[in-house]
């Protein structure tokens, strides 16, 4: 007999009309099947699962995982388990026992029992974690002492791995690069978990601050660019182990994909036997980890099993039908009509327990927010929930929408929301049941691991007008039904092996946008999925433009590190501080004689050191700006440079972080910076492109009409644009401020304040120890001194 390919089964011929596709598209529908169709699309499964063909074989294990969970009857899909080593559904159902039918008291079911323990892994608690086969290869394979690729799928483990690769490294240098700021408090948080991670390194460094100098040993949880700062700061400072988190990132061409790559060479330029261990949930060849100049080899272990399969259901807001499309036969299957009045009134039928609702930008998440609260009930307002409530009306503001949201049972979290609430969200998300929706842009991507069993795509985008990849999709839906979340001994299900898949066209969707062809291009079990290298930096990039560019100023940045021979480098003070300090706001070569000019001329005007935002935004822009030539996609430098209003704005933005300014006096000023702007000129007031509603002289939308805005839309609006303008200031006017003070312009006891939002030497103590500032604050108080001690010389807590 021919080998069964997926390709075959496809075929018009043999599967149209079948017997197989009727029954299998019951089972698809829900439907009930007769004891004949059971018997039938069993005997077809088993044929499936002995194919060579490893979509057939998935078929195959599907059609078992669909029909025991449909019918309860657990023993096919057990036996499946138990063959491929799939030993957390053994032990589960085994555990749960089920009706008795997994008795533990024969030789067979005691042997099997041992032969489990070998997949088990304890980590201190109380109930032991059981991994499948897949699991235990890429575990041993991730504690190997090499340059290594750890990819598997999401919820696969990969933080416990890294967690491992750190615990087995305890008197090395190392540091686990993370791709945001809001990952750093929840890496750090796991890491900690660990009780010999904990025991040995008092003090995991989440900012270049924190490190003194004089560790031996350390462990580090940075970013990149406070990675970048950190190995500028200590110019001697190397690394023996590096765990990059998050790892596909680098595939990207952006500046920040960029810096990672440099900062790895920078890395091994300092230490040529350091070790480099990619973790991501998706990569098809780790060759195209190689970056330019890098002679490192990394390998890789592919791992094919598959425990969950999802469950793709589709729905066009102007059809009224909702189809199911099944990734193996690559077919759509009709389910029902569903005459719903919009995308949210289609969420609000089809709920689940926990469900993610994903869309493009924060402005849209924040409108089906409000929406999705007119359609709920007000959830029980327990004295926990009322804590919650009180807290974030005490640290933002009493009319932020997040406090409604919070009494609907729904929350939204979008790169607009300041971090510490951010991190609050996903922690009563996933802590308190009453909270059934968490609305998110693209941030749930960046690794924040929270329950759902549920998600709905009411958009296929990402950025701007782009399509979500193949890998960028998968790495969403895997955010959905969590192994952790499965197999937990008290609330698991194993029909979460199922994951729940809404896509949607609907308000949120180009108009353009085929439902269909999304996801064949996306989950076709037959469509072969390409790494998608763009990052100019890494060798098999299908984008070479810029390369030696790129190259020429990380020689600049740390000489001997790019591979080049010769490059021209900056014969000045401020030309080396600015390529220490990563400016890319212009060419800092071609202009290094406008800047040396300007600080000359800077310097015979002013005498006394720099002591206000005043003075602080003016020498910025008297020295870099002033007659230097922008490179493209500057628009905010150039407003500051040449719009004497966005100059005042700046001054009293940078005003606010120097006095440590608390959210709710912030927004009462932006509020009446507002009103201001709408007396003095009119009623549409610069906002940006994030929150812009209204065009102005034929731009783009980055203007809002305050005329018809409440004061509650106003204060969330100004919450969002905090958010915003504090990200700029700390990633475009911090690196400014960072070479003024290297050049002796600032008066120290500022600079603190620019910096730290405080010139209190106890209360930046704290700060370098990873403290937030809401709690260093609580903790110089007097009734707390007496739990503390500092050490102001060396920067030390105990």
């Amino acid at each position: 007999m021919d080998e069964i390919t997926i390709r075959k089964i496809r075929n018009s011929w043999n599967i149209e009309h079948s017997t197989f596709l009727e029954t299998y598209g019951k089972l698809l529908r829900n439907q009930d099947l007769t004891k004949n169709e059971k018997f039938y699309l069993l005997k077809i499964a088993i044929l499936f699962l002995n194919s060579k063909d490893e979509n057939v074989e998935r078929l195959g294990y599907s059609i078992i995982l669909r029909y025991s969970n449909k019918y309860e009857d657990f023993r096919p899909l057990y036996d499946v388990a138990l063959s491929r080593d799939f030993v957390p559904i053994t032990k589960f159902l085994e555990e749960k026992s089920l009706g008795e039918k997994f008795k533990r008291d024969t030789f067979s079911s005691l042997y099997l029992s041992a032969f489990h323990e070998n997949f088990v892994i304890r980590n201190g608690e109380d109930t032991p974690i059981y991994r499948s086969k897949g699991q235990m290869v890429l575990s041993r394979f991730a504690a190997t002492d090499d340059n290594i690729a750890v990819v598997a799928p999401t919820s696969y483990g990969k933080s416990e791995m890294l967690i491992n690769k750190v615990e087995a490294n305890l008197t090395k240098r190392i540091c686990v690069i993370v791709p945001s700021k809001a990952l750093l408090a929840q890496t750090k948080r796991n890491l900690l978990r660990n009780q010999k991670v904990k025991i040995t390194f008092q003090k995991i460094i989440t900012h270049p601050d924190m490190f003194r100098g004089t560790e031996t040993a350390f462990l580090a949880v940075l970013t990149q660019e406070r990675l970048l700062r950190l190995l500028q700061t200590h110019k001697d400072l190397s690394l023996d182990l590096v765990l990059v988190d998050e790892a596909h990132e680098i595939l990207t061409n952006d500046e920040r994909s960029h810096l990672l790559a440099q900062v790895l060479l920078i890395l091994q330029k300092r230490n040529q036997a350091l070790l480099v261990n990619y973790f991501t949930p998706f990569l098809v060849n780790s060759d195209n980890l190689k970056i330019t100049n890098y002679p490192a080899v990394f390998k890789q272990k592919p791992i094919n099993e598959n425990l969950k399969i999802e469950r793709f259901y589709t729905y066009e807001l102007s059809k009224k039908e909702v189809f199911i499309y099944d990734q193996f036969l690559n077919r759509n299957f009709f389910i029902e009509n569903s005459d719903c009045e919009d995308d949210v009134d289609f969420i609000s039928r089809h709920k689940l327990e926990k469900n993610i609702v994903y869309l493009n930008r924060p402005q849209q998440a924040e409108k089906v927010v409000l929406r999705m609260i007119d359609l709920f009930d007000t959830i029980e307002i327990t004295a926990d929930i009322q804590k919650i409530i009180d807290a974030i009306a005490e640290l933002i503001h009493p009319s932020y929408n997040l406090i409604k949201c919070i009494r609907s049972g729904v929350l939204y979290h979008h790169g607009g929301i300041p971090d510490v609430i951010r991190l609050y969200i996903e922690d009563i998300y996933s802590k308190y049941s009453s909270f059934h929706f968490i609305v998110t842009t693209s941030t749930l991507m960046e690794g924040v691991n929270i329950p759902a069993e549920g998600i709905f795509l009411l958009t296929p985008l990402k950025g701007r007008g782009t399509y979500l990849t193949p890998s960028q999709f998968k790495n969403l839906i895997g955010r959905v039904c969590r192994f952790k979340e499965i197999f937990d001994h008290q609330k698991g299900n194993l029909s979460l092996l199922e994951p729940t898949i809404y896509i949607i066209k609907g308000k949120y969707s180009p108009k353009n946008f085929s439902l269909p062809n999304f996801l064949k291009e996306r989950v076709n079990a037959s469509v072969m999925i390409e790494d998608d290298v763009e990052n100019h930096l890494l060798e098999n990039s299908k984008n070479k433009e810029g390369t030696t560019e790129t190259l020429e100023y990380l020689e600049n940045m740390e000489p001997g590190a790019s591979g080049l021979d010769s490059v021209e480098s900056p014969r000045s003070e401020i030309g080396k501080l600015c390529f220490e300090n990563s400016i890319h706001d212009f060419d800092i070569i071609k202009n290094e004689v406008h800047l040396i000019s300007n600080l000359e001329s800077f310097n015979r005007e002013v005498q006394a050191k720099i002591v206000n935002p005043e003075e602080l935004l003016k020498a910025v822009i008297s020295i870099f700006f002033a007659g230097v030539e922008l490179k493209d996609n500057r628009e905010n430098i150039v407003r500051i440079r040449d719009n004497e209003k966005a100059q005042h704005f700046y001054e009293m933005f940078i005003g606010w972080r120097a006095n440590g300014a608390p959210y709710p006096k912030m927004i009462a000023s932006f509020l009446g910076y507002w009103q201001r702007e709408v007396q003095e000129g009119g009623p549409l007031v610069y906002i940006g492109s994030k929150w812009g509603e209204e065009t102005r002289d034929g731009h783009q939308q980055l203007w809002v009409d305050m005329r018809g805005k409440s004061d509650v839309q106003m204060v969330n609006l100004a919450v969002a644009k905090i958010k915003e303008e504090q990200e700029f200031v700390e990633f475009n006017i911090l690196k400014y401020v960072e070479i003024l003070n290297s050049l002796g312009l600032i008066n120290p006891d500022f600079y603190d304040q620019v910096k730290y939002g405080t010139s209190n030497k106890s209360l930046i103590c704290l700060l370098k120890n990873g403290f937030s500032i809401e709690l260093a604050r609580v903790l110089i108080k007097d009734v707390y001194s007496d739990l503390i001690r500092l050490n102001l010389e060396v920067d030390s807590v105990k």
